[in-house]
C-alpha cells in the first residue's frame, strides 16, 4: 500500500504512471470519488474504483474493496488519506480509512510518498516524488486515532524532506525516470530552432541540460 499526499489533479495519474515505471510487475488499484469516476468510466480499465463519499455505507463499502484488493499480493493500492486536495505545503489532518487498513497486524508493505509539481527551468512543471521508509507496522499504536497520527508523521516527514529538496533546486538530488519535452516552444520556439539551424548549431531545446544518472 501507498499513501500520498494530495497537491494537484494529476496526482491519480501520476500514481499510475510511478506503478508503471517503478512497479511494472504489479497491478494499480485506487479509490476514486464515485460520482467522478462516472464521468470517466474508461479510468476503471486503469484500476480505479468508485468511493460513495460522506456515508456510512460508502465508508464501508471502501473498506470492503481496499481488503479484497489488499488480499492480492500482485496489487499496489494507491490512497491519499486526506481526502481532498490540498496546499503542497500544507498538512491535513487524515481521514479513518487508512488506520482502518493499517494496524499492528497488517502484513503488507505500507510506504509513504511525497509528491510535488514545481516549475524550475522549463514551461512546464517538474514531477518530483519522495518515498519514505516503509512503515513498522508492528510498532503502530493499537488505537486507531493515535495510529492515524502516526501514519500522518510518517508521510509529513516525506514531505517536509522533498520540499526542500525542490527549493534547492538540483536535479541532481533526484534519479530521472521519466523526461518530458523542454523549451519555450510556439513560434518563438521554431524562431529559435530556425536561428540554430542557419548558423549550423547545434539546437538546445532546454534551458538547462540534464543528466539521466
Amino acid at each position: 500500500m501507498i499513501y500520498v499526499n494530495h497537491p494537484s489533479w494529476w496526482d491519480p495519474m501520476s500514481a499510475v504512471l510511478l506503478t508503471d515505471l517503478l512497479m511494472s510487475e504489479r497491478q494499480f488499484a485506487a479509490p476514486m470519488d464515485a460520482d467522478a469516476l462516472k464521468r470517466y468510466p474508461i479510468l476503471e480499465r486503469l484500476g480505479f474504483f468508485g468511493v460513495s463519499r460522506d456515508s456510512t455505507a460508502g465508508a464501508r463499502e471502501f473498506l470492503r474493496t481496499a481488503r479484497t484488493v489488499l488480499q492480492d499480493s500482485r496489487t499496489a493500492l494507491w490512497m491519499t488519506p486526506t481526502g481532498r486536495f490540498h496546499d503542497v505545503r500544507q498538512a491535513l489532518p487524515f481521514q479513518p480509512g487508512l488506520a482502518h487498513l493499517v494496524d499492528p497486524d497488517f502484513a503488507g508493505t505500507v510506504l509513504p510518498v511525497a509528491l510535488e509539481y514545481p516549475f524550475w527551468n522549463e514551461r512546464r512543471p517538474e514531477l518530483l516524488v519522495a518515498c519514505g521508509p516503509p512503515v513498522n507496522c508492528s510498532q503502530l499504536s493499537a488505537d486507531r486515532e493515535s495510529r492515524t497520527l502516526q501514519l500522518e508523521a510518517a508521510l509529513l516527514e516525506v514531505q517536509t524532506h522533498l520540499r526542500d529538496l525542490a527549493i534547492a533546486r538540483d536535479p541532481r538530488s533526484f534519479r530521472l525516470l521519466l523526461d518530458g519535452q523542454g523549451g519555450i516552444g510556439g513560434w518563438y520556439g521554431l524562431w529559435r530552432r530556425l536561428s540554430f539551424w542557419r548558423r549550423g548549431q547545434k539546437f538546445a531545446d532546454r534551458h538547462e541540460e540534464r543528466s539521466d544518472e
